[in-house]
């Protein structure tokens, strides 16, 4: 169906569209109310250089230069599947991210948690807290085992309150009031067409159903008119009404009947007169 016959069809069929609009913006309603929020807290750690890198009495924010390759590994091992599967095991509808903080160029981890719970998410977000360093440690243990040596953390910003979020309610009420308006434009088209059909046999008239698939019927035959033969010769073409009937025929009027018979026939006195005497 183009768009000019849904156009034409939503002018005829107006009350189908008007439910169809009531209809879809109940079902988006129904989606956002029913779909549970999404809590999520976030936290960022910042990494800075080893004590040794950094003489007595300098500031270490001045020297953190080169640790963003940290970050990039620390991301991986915080990212793995073990500890995803010891989150689902603690809350098993949250999720986490850890990405390098994009908003600045320093060695900084963004933590982020949602949860369906407040608490869930605040529950997350501390347990990867106390992960990260552990992480980072067990990391540079491979490489060296002097923690004078070691790339240290430290928390920077951490939310005390886990903030509900609409992306998925949003995006919930959205998926239901589209779908709900694909069914307005299907059940549109079906109604319409329904109805056009059923015009369109009255208009027709009564017998339409009964005359429909039954051969047509030619004029009764006329008497004296033979009608054609499948050799391709047309008929003779019926006698004209208005012209004289024709003139009886004179062998027939000749013709004794029985009638003319019992009349002509001579009588017994009759033939004793025909016959001669001795």
């Amino acid at each position: 169906m183009q768009l000019s016959d849904v156009v034409s069809a939503g002018r005829r069929r107006w009350w189908v569209v008007v439910i169809g609009v009531l209809f879809s913006f109940a079902a988006a309603y129904g989606a956002y109310v029913t779909t549970p929020p999404t809590y999520e807290a976030t936290a960022t750690v910042l990494l800075l250089p080893p004590r040794v890198a950094v003489e007595e009495g300098d500031n270490p924010l001045l020297q953190l230069g080169g640790l963003n390759d940290a970050v990039d590994v620390l991301v991986l091992e915080l990212s793995s599947q073990d500890l995803r599967k010891r989150v689902e095991r603690m809350q098993p509808d949250a999720s986490y991210e850890v990405v390098n903080e994009p908003s600045t160029s320093s060695p900084v981890l963004l933590l982020t948690t949602r949860d369906v719970t407040s608490e869930g998410a605040l529950q997350v977000r501390d347990e990867l807290l106390a992960t990260t360093p552990q992480s980072l440690a067990g990391l540079q243990s491979k490489i060296t085992t002097s923690s004078e040596e070691q790339i240290t953390s430290r928390v920077v910003s951490s939310d005390k309150i886990a903030e509900p979020v609409g992306r998925d309610r949003a995006r919930s009420a959205l998926i239901a009031f589209v779908g709900a308006g694909v069914l307005t434009l299907i059940a549109l088209s079906l109604v319409d067409g329904a109805l056009r059909r059923r015009t369109a046999r009255r208009a027709a008239g009564p017998g339409h159903r009964a005359r429909r698939g039954t051969p047509p019927v030619g004029p009764p035959p006329v008497a004296g008119h033979t009608p054609g033969g499948h050799d391709g010769r047309l008929s003779p073409p019926p006698p004209d009404r208005d012209e004289a009937p024709a003139p009886p025929d004179r062998a027939r009027l000749a013709a004794p009947g029985p009638e003319a018979a019992l009349t002509t026939s001579p009588t017994h006195h009759e033939q004793d007169q025909r016959i001669p005497q001795p």
